[in-house]
């Protein structure tokens, strides 16, 4: 390994990494099974930890560093001999570890299929859990290629469990998951064309207390994050986001 890599997130300090008192714990996840366009997400964890080391701190809206309740990055998954099945339960199963220890995971991808595992680790611990779902794509398909683990197929394993789910940003969706929808109303979905046009209603009261946030990176518009497997113009821009 390149002793040069930043192995923490932020490169901040021992007092803010210290696993025994961090309260999020960042599981680096460097998947890549399903992607179909543009390859390179297993590398994504890595580069961003790298970039974090370029990152001030301070939180000028927040006034303060939000690093300061505890960040830990634990060293990242190995996938090496797993399938994509194997792979996705390693990823469950390293959340379920932060969970049981009463701290926040925060799972860096890789691509997007390896949400699906961490969810359903916290629906154990949260039987209220809602899921709020940032992407450009619906993720709704029932497979995709060929595969039900698909990054393709994510949203729509949700729903199998049974967690109620709102999409936001969504601007790509296919004919299937239109038909899907008809039958769902129970997921909610704010399009892009509305964030783009000042016209969404967002809706918080479906939220629950425990809520599990899942970004897709291609929800932001290319000009601003080219580097995703598929972009899609029309996207968010960086304080819509945080927003």
């Amino acid at each position: 390994m390149n002793e040069s890599l930043v192995t923490q997130f932020g490169a901040p300090d021992a007092p803010f990494c210290d696993p025994a008192t961090a309260r999020v714990i960042i599981i680096p996840a460097p998947l890549e099974y399903s992607v179909c366009y543009i390859k390179g997400t297993e590398h994504g964890p890595q580069a961003i930890l790298d970039a974090s080391s370029q990152m001030e701190l301070y939180d000028e809206e927040l006034n303060w560093c939000p690093i300061e309740v505890g960040v830990h990055t634990r060293p990242a998954l190995d996938y090496r001999g797993m399938d994509h099945a194997a792979a996705l339960k390693a990823t469950g199963d390293a959340v379920r570890e932060v969970l049981v220890r009463g701290q926040l995971p925060f799972t860096l991808g890789g691509e997007h299929s390896l949400s699906a595992p961490p969810i359903a680790a916290a629906h154990e611990f949260f039987p209220d859990l809602t899921v709020v779902h940032i992407d450009a794509h619906g993720d709704l398909r029932n497979e995709y290629e060929g595969s039900k683990l698909s990054h393709a197929s994510v949203e729509r394993r949700v729903v199998d469990m049974g967690i109620p789910l709102t999409e936001i940003g969504i601007r790509s969706f296919s004919p299937e998951e239109a038909e899907f929808m008809k039958t769902h109303p129970d997921v909610a979905i704010v399009w892009g064309h509305q964030l783009a046009r000042a016209a969404a209603a967002i809706p918080w009261q479906r939220l629950s207390q425990h809520t599990y946030l899942t970004i897709d990176l291609d929800a932001i518009d290319p000009a601003e994050m080219p580097a995703v497997g598929t972009p899609e113009p029309g996207g968010l821009h960086w304080y819509q986001l945080l927003d």
